[in-house]
């Protein structure tokens, strides 16, 4: 199917019909879009795990070991986000009538490069969030964009 175009007179030109598509973008203030890599890691707690439990563990205890390791700096890692579906938001979604993605998180990473990536991900630091949040999940699932 060939996608007809609709005159638009676009406030953003890196978004016009013209430009690269297919790369998250950061806008600064200067609104100069800079190209990443974003990894989603979605999460399923364990069944013995409570929500409560999990989500305080999940923002507070994981996201400070991220956050803080030395590495998140360096490897100028661009943007980190959290996402945790409460159980009311599940069961609002299926009440809906709307299908739901079986994970209970997501936490989304922006990096300039795969080898930033790959700098940030084989750290000491890093290896310690993956055994902080692997004490309470026992399914990860990973998308790259």
């Amino acid at each position: 199917m060939v996608h007809n175009k609709i005159d638009h007179k676009f406030t953003y030109p890196q978004l016009a019909w013209d430009q690269k598509e297919n790369y998250q973008r950061k806008f600064f203030y200067s609104l100069l879009p800079i190209s990443c890599i974003k990894l989603s890691f979605f999460f399923k707690k364990l069944p013995n795990v409570d929500d409560d439990h999990f989500q305080m563990h999940y923002n507070h205890v994981h996201s400070d070991l991220t956050v803080a390791s030395k590495n998140f700096n360096v490897c100028k890692i661009q943007r980190y986000v959290q996402n945790y579906q409460t159980p009311e938001m599940k069961e609002k979604v299926k009440s809906l009538g709307m299908e739901l993605l079986d994970y209970d998180a997501c936490s989304s990473i922006w990096v300039r490069s795969w080898e930033d990536w790959e700098k940030f991900s084989t750290s000491d630091e890093y290896a310690k969030g993956r055994v902080s949040i692997g004490t309470m999940i026992f399914d990860g699932m990973l998308m790259v964009s």
